[in-house]
């Protein structure tokens, strides 16, 4: 399977989600005791202690682990972690148990804990070894000692991408692992320690989960079913999709240009990356009750070169609602990177998130976009010439009440 690099789907929300505020997340610790976990190899301890889930070592023990009941695939996972400085330390996921047995060696991708610089890159836990390639892994100091560090970890398909306290660390493609490890638990590894050392402690809280897995293809990566437009939009052998205009299509006002979805959508968080050349110019676009008319039918989200922009921000800057709400940090990525915005629309209530930081929480029903429609159809903006942008991984998790 390869990477699906520009999709969407559609998934009910059921009870058991988060609030739509928390972009369809759920926690994965109950805050309480360790319903809903089980130990897998080693003696280390678990315990509940305050907020968080305290794993504690245990001398002559091997790799312990804490794993979910629940098996996931393709998903996105947050969460805090701190560690003594001794310890070394990981959370498995889409991993497995030889024989599927408590007892069974727990193998599959880690994500990194450690105060070594290699945090947040991706080790095949009794699994080959390094999954991030030797040449990508660059020591860093995103990881504080002594403090709370906050992970984001996106897993779908075959890559798996990594954020440590809001900076981007791996964004890795392995598609080998992928077919061998399609999807598994999640587990809090508590690393073996030398005789006569520790013992030593990693604690874990606000462990949240989004699960991908009731996506469905809007986008076939092959050709432009789904969409409308009389654009230059352009799929890529990568799969994703280039907006190049066209010689003399120059402007912003060729609304039938623009790549428009077919259905319309309501209550929905949207997740879409994209890559702008320096100076680059586009938009999301949502709930437009009109094509021809999205600047007064619709509302749209600036998508914009502003990674050299000085703060304050205006509501043209990047992830600004235009007419409407500034970004409150400016986030942006360099020309030639990928930004990633998760856009959540329910009722009146507008959230942005902007590479991995919320920049935008306002009230449609208070501003000028009050009478806006409340449904309508999702655009991406071709801004005409020289705005070759390429978008990717566009996903929608629409909600229903």
């Amino acid at each position: 399977m390869t990477r699906f690099v520009l999709t969407a789907a559609l998934i009910v929300v059921t009870s058991s989600l988060a609030t739509a505020g928390e972009h369809g997340f759920v926690n994965l610790f109950n805050g309480k005791d360790l319903e809903g976990w089980s130990q897998r190899n080693g003696t280390a301890t678990y315990r509940v202690e305050g907020d968080s889930i305290v794993g504690k070592t245990s001398e002559g023990s091997p790799n312990s682990f804490l794993c979910t009941n629940k098996l996931y695939g393709d998903f996105e996972l947050k969460f805090d972690v701190k560690v003594d400085r001794e310890l070394n330390s990981g959370v498995q996921i889409r991993s497995q148990s030889v024989g599927d047995t408590p007892e069974g060696r727990v193998n599959g991708p880690q994500v990194e804990i450690s105060l070594d610089g290699m945090a947040g890159y991706v080790y095949g836990e009794s699994a080959g070894g390094w999954m991030t390639p030797d040449a990508d892994r660059k020591p860093h100091q995103n990881f504080k000692d002594g403090e709370w560090n906050s992970y984001h970890v996106v897993a779908y398909g075959n890559t798996i991408q990594t954020w440590i306290n809001g900076q981007q660390i791996s964004d890795l493609t392995h598609e080998e692992k992928f077919q061998t490890h399609p999807k598994g638990f999640l587990g809090l590894q508590v690393h073996g320690i030398a005789k006569g050392t520790g013992p030593y402690e990693v604690r874990w809280r606000n462990l949240k989960l989004r699960d991908f897995s009731g996506f469905k293809t809007l986008y076939n990566g092959k050709d432009l079913t789904g969409w409308k437009t009389t654009g230059n939009w352009l799929v890529q052998e990568d799969r994703s999709l280039l907006i190049q205009p066209r010689p003399g299509e120059k402007g912003w006002q060729r609304y039938d240009a623009y790549l428009w979805s077919v259905k319309k959508y309501k209550d929905f968080v949207l997740d879409v990356e994209y890559s702008y050349p320096p100076g680059g110019n586009s938009g999301v676009y949502f709930r437009v009750g009109d094509r021809n008319d999205p600047v007064e039918k619709g509302i749209e989200a600036q998508v914009l070169d502003s990674s050299e922009k000085k703060e304050p921000l205006g509501q043209h800057d990047h992830g600004g609602i235009i007419r409407t709400a500034a970004p409150s940090k400016n986030m942006s990525r360099p020309p030639g990177e990928w930004n990633r915005m998760v856009v959540t629309c329910v009722g009146s209530h507008l959230q942005v998130e902007l590479n991995g930081e919320q920049i935008i929480d306002t009230q449609l029903d208070q501003g000028a976009m009050k009478d806006r429609p409340l449904e309508g159809y999702i655009g991406f903006q071709d801004h005409g010439e020289p705005n070759n942008l390429r978008f990717r991984d566009i996903r929608i998790l629409e909600i229903t009440k």
